[in-house]
């Protein structure tokens, strides 16, 4: 009798267990890479607007931009080392800690990347020193860069007990070493694949809450997914896809399918349609496109005031027809059931 119990309960588990993995749904969320540099009316009513829609992520960075980014009131934010490398300037950190509280409040967590290669472009203090190949490459400045990681993962958010965002997985869905590391050069990019499983593993070494995931900080499009990705020596937890150009059926199912005998995720981190007569009909195919494979998504990007066009249009604020049909899109993406990858021990506040 007590056998036969012990069976049943092993049973029951299992089943509970297969009905929880079946039932792991999908979700959406955007991108705001100065968010915490806006003001609080304005910094609430993107957060307002995403928890209206349903979405579950904001992604940001930590890197210094100038003030007004995007046509939008946000102040002028210095980068981490302004000082000098290795020389660090929490203020950045504080009002990312400020983000992170106010959009746990409205159910929202945060991905923070550590730095964005469009800094290094720019010929910022890393860009000096090292060149952009350099900073991938140059011994020292991995070394630097690699104290840049720990740095950050060990700032304490005074609004939460002073606790080390390695700790704050109910506020902080996962990590990134940078924005789409090398994308700017795809040679450079497949031979320094290692640079992101190595900063993965920096990451992973001041992290021990493995609820907060890691991700690659997107490639292009197909180049996002590549086999060193889904090795087991490789920290990376989550292959991050940025695509603009609206072909997910050239390689997703293939990615899923490489994701899930890996036993990583997929997201894609980033997409967006451009300001255009036929827009409203691309948003909704490309939401359609990627709902298909029932993967999460994040819309670049979401921005509180009207579209200045600058370059690459594809903002959208958070009213008017366009938000209406990225905010239904989102809502219909958190209703997939079914999904191939189950995010929610990460998505939990």
């Amino acid at each position: 009798m007590r056998h036969f119990s012990k069976i049943l309960i092993v049973a029951v588990q299992a089943l509970i267990l297969g009905r929880t993995v079946a039932a792991a749904n999908s979700f959406a969320g955007a991108n705001n890479y100065y968010a915490y540099g806006l003001p609080d009316t304005e910094r609430h009513a993107l957060l307002d607007a995403m928890k209206s829609a349903g979405m579950k992520v904001l992604r940001t960075w930590v890197s210094g931009h100038t003030a007004g980014q995007k046509g939008s009131n946000s102040a002028a934010v210095n980068d981490l080392e302004h000082d000098g490398l290795g020389t660090y300037d929490d203020a950045i950190l504080k009002q990312i800690d400020q983000l992170m509280v106010d959009a746990h409040d409205r159910g929202i967590k945060l991905l923070i990347g550590m730095y964005d290669q469009n800094s290094l472009l720019a010929k910022d203090l890393y860009g000096q020193k090292f060149g952009t190949s350099g900073f991938y490459t140059n011994p020292d400045a991995i070394k630097i860069f690699n104290q840049r990681i720990t740095h950050i993962l060990t700032h304490k958010n005074s609004l939460l007990d002073n606790r080390p965002w390695s700790e704050l997985g109910g506020y902080i869905f996962g990590y990134e070493a940078q924005n789409e590391p090398m994308i700017f050069d795809q040679n450079l990019y497949q031979d320094h694949l290692s640079w992101i499983c190595d900063t993965a593993k920096q990451i992973r070494n001041n992290v021990d809450d493995k609820d907060q995931l890691i991700f690659t900080g997107g490639g292009s499009a197909a180049a996002s997914v590549q086999s060193a990705f889904f090795d087991a020596d490789c920290a990376i937890d989550v292959i991050a896809i940025h695509d603009y150009n609206d072909d997910y059926n050239n390689f997703m199912s293939n990615a899923v399918s490489q994701a899930k005998s890996a036993g990583k995720k997929l997201i894609v981190e980033e997409w967006g349609s451009a300001v255009g007569s036929g827009r409203v009909a691309n948003l909704q195919s490309n939401i359609q496109a990627i709902n298909k494979f029932k993967v999460p998504w994040l819309y670049w990007q979401l921005i509180t005031n009207p579209d200045p066009h600058e370059g690459e249009d594809f903002e959208i604020e958070v009213k008017g027809e366009d938000w209406d049909t990225i905010s239904t899109g989102s809502l219909q993406t958190a209703s997939l059931t079914d999904a191939p990858f189950d995010f929610s021990a990460s998505l939990a506040l």
